[in-house]
């Protein structure tokens, strides 16, 4: 290329065709080739931060700041995927050659190479011992070409699993053996893992046996079937958010476990969520988010929605954010409460799941004032139990003691009482048993 700077030549071309329709084939070979010049520049911008994150763990660098290396990193101006990914390019290129050499030559991308060493370091770890360094040099040399020949990052992965998995089979007397099980259905080979993205939702990948897989298709294809709405109308919820609902569903079914006393309900997994108050206690204003141990800051209707059916224990803290006090666990559906609300609406009120599927929540929220009554309580599955305090649904006490839903504006633009599932066919002026 010539004629100044990839920038000089990008404003260039931005100045003089970005207003036109249509562009002539020359201009678009220049385009291409500074696209192409500027990748190159950034696996060359990549290829010396890895070696620089490398260089600088090595002598520890980061270790007299009093700081890690992926802090160091953040704190120049990196985001924490990109940290992890230059950490790990630069451990891999000192040990895998050609990926050290592409990574110099600028002649593949750091997601491509970053790729590579991952796949090798999965191959290691799932085979141990039995990998020696002339099948490592071989598997690196393999992923290599696949990156040469324009394979995504994520599919270099997956071979590498696939790799993994056949050596694993070939692993004891050559893979003869009848009464070893197969990769597919060996549970000792599963893995699950998860990160935080920085839009603070949660992200993750699995990897299964065929019995376990089996297990959660059939459970979530029963559990993610579409449901009519309360009005009657088809579930409007792609499969994608029916599936992801199922799976809510089963991570809160399956953290209850029994309480030693039955009467009082399911326990719950331990969940702590920090809700920092002012300090005027008087006036009950929140001094900053509310805060997960794991997952971070959530929004004030989230953090309702996680105490509505759970044991609550206050933990006053000091100036310093220091605890100094805690109050005693409150405003629990329990006992005798508990199950005469099971028994009058026997399910999710607003969709008709299993009663132990369910939440009891507060129709008044208990932060507002609230009783822990029967008349102030429903239940609610954990898909409905959101869209009850995230999605516009409210929910009224009509005059016959049962709970009525009231449908968000985008639903019914006149907002029309609809009763219990359960009761589905009554309406809010039929007369009131006695």
């Amino acid at each position: 290329m010539s004629g100044g700077t990839l920038t000089d030549i990008a404003n260039r071309l931005v100045d003089e065709y970005g207003c036109r329709e249509t562009v002539v084939a020359d201009v678009d070979d220049e385009i291409v080739a500074a696209i192409r010049g500027a990748v190159a520049l950034r696996a060359v911008a990549d290829d010396v931060l890895a070696r620089l994150s490398a260089q600088a763990e090595r002598v520890g660098t980061a270790k007299r700041s009093g700081i890690s290396l992926r802090e160091l990193l953040c704190a120049n101006g990196l985001a924490p995927a990109v940290t992890s990914r230059v950490i790990r390019l630069g451990r891999a290129m000192q040990v895998l050659a050609r990926v050290a050499r592409h990574s110099r030559d600028a002649s593949l991308s750091a997601e491509h190479l970053d790729a590579v060493a991952r796949g090798v370091e999965h191959v290691v770890r799932r085979t141990g011992e039995s990998v020696d360094s002339d099948l490592i040099d071989e598997l690196e040399a393999g992923l290599i070409g696949h990156a040469v020949a324009g394979t995504t990052p994520a599919d270099i992965v997956e071979r590498a699993r696939a790799v993994a998995i056949e050596l694993t089979a070939d692993d004891s007397d050559g893979g003869n053996d009848p009464d070893r099980l197969p990769p597919a259905e060996d549970s000792s080979l599963n893995e699950l893992d998860w990160r935080a993205g920085d839009d603070g939702r949660l992200r993750g990948t699995f990897e299964l046996d065929a019995l376990t897989g089996e297990r959660l298709i059939t459970a979530l294809d029963t559990a993610s079937r579409p449901r009519p709405e309360p009005d009657g109308s088809d579930d409007t919820r792609p499969a994608t958010r029916r599936r992801a609902d199922a799976f809510s569903q089963f991570l809160e079914c399956g953290t209850r476990g029994l309480s030693p006393d039955s009467s009082h309900g399911p326990a719950r997994t331990e969940i702590l969520l920090t809700i920092p108050i002012a300090a005027d206690a008087a006036t009950s204003d929140i001094a900053g988010p509310a805060w997960l141990s794991w997952m971070g800051p959530i929004s004030d209707l989230s953090a309702k929605l996680l105490s509505c059916d759970a044991r609550l224990a206050g933990v006053g803290l000091d100036l310093n954010g220091a605890p100094v006090s805690v109050t005693t666990p409150e405003r629990l559906f329990t006992g005798a409460a508990r199950k005469v609300v099971l028994l009058r609406d026997r399910g999710c009120i607003k969709c008709g799941a299993p009663a132990s599927w369910c939440d009891v929540h507060h129709i008044v929220h208990h932060a507002d004032g609230g009783p822990t009554t029967v008349d102030n309580g429903c239940l609610l599955c954990r898909s409905c139990h959101t869209a009850v305090h995230h999605a516009g649904w409210d929910i009224v006490m009509g005059p016959d003691r049962h709970p009525w839903l009231i449908p968000p504006a985008c639903v019914d633009a006149q907002r029309r009482p609809l009763p219990a599932y359960n009761r589905r066919t009554l309406r809010l002026d039929d007369p009131v048993a006695a």
